[in-house]
């Protein structure tokens, strides 16, 4: 369970930075002067650097939660908190998308995209593959399962595996999503959420 922010800006001493949250402690990792350092800090300390990732974030769960008819909170009372409601959420979600991807039955995808974004990767929230996504990718997702999914879906990358989720997941859904929408009407409103996460990310990011 972990939060990941590439800052792509100063922060501090650093010239850029990375900012990964994982409990009460946050891991900053980038240059500072010629040199590459990493340190490790109190979350609240990252806090209002990461407060517009943190608002994206939460603009991305009342999203979902339209489509999966799943409540999203936010909860203000620090990262750490913050996270562990937002995992609360991911899981809430992905026991309704397994219930509609079950429904589908047997299908095959592999699909080439121009970019593949991965926003969260099982209970992490990343933003590493939204600042740089996967480039001409091929998503690879196979359901065997008749009553129930079964699998994974796989993004490949110059010929090797990179990344996979689970294909009852959320992450396994936006991917999904991005691939083959017509499988399902939440697939359909997942792409347009996710087009839309993408492009607030680089309103307010100094990556491009």
């Amino acid at each position: 369970m972990e939060l990941v922010v590439p800052l792509c800006a100063p922060w501090r001493d650093f010239q850029e930075a990375t900012i990964i949250v994982k409990g009460e402690a946050a891991t900053v990792i980038g240059r500072v002067g010629s040199e590459f350092d990493e340190r490790i800090v109190a979350a609240q300390e990252v806090e209002e650097a990461l407060r517009p990732y943190v608002d994206l974030y939460d603009w991305l769960g009342a999203e979902i939660s339209r489509v999966f008819g799943v409540e999203y909170k936010r909860e203000a009372r620090g990262l750490p908190l913050w996270l562990k409601s937002h995992v609360e959420f991911i899981d809430a979600v992905n026991v309704k998308w397994g219930r509609i991807v079950d429904k589908i039955g047997p299908f095959s995808v592999r699909r080439y995209v121009k970019k593949a974004y991965l926003p969260y990767i099982g209970h992490s929230l990343t933003l590493t593959y939204v600042a740089y996504p996967y480039p001409d990718a091929i998503i690879v997702a196979e359901n065997k399962g008749r009553t129930m999914a079964i699998g994974s879906v796989v993004v490949e990358w110059g010929g090797v595996k990179v990344a996979s989720a689970g294909i009852r997941t959320l992450s396994g859904a936006l991917l999904l999503a991005q691939a083959a929408p017509e499988l399902a009407p939440e697939l359909g409103e997942l792409k347009k959420i996710l087009e839309e996460f993408v492009n607030r990310f680089y309103s307010i990011s100094a990556c491009r």
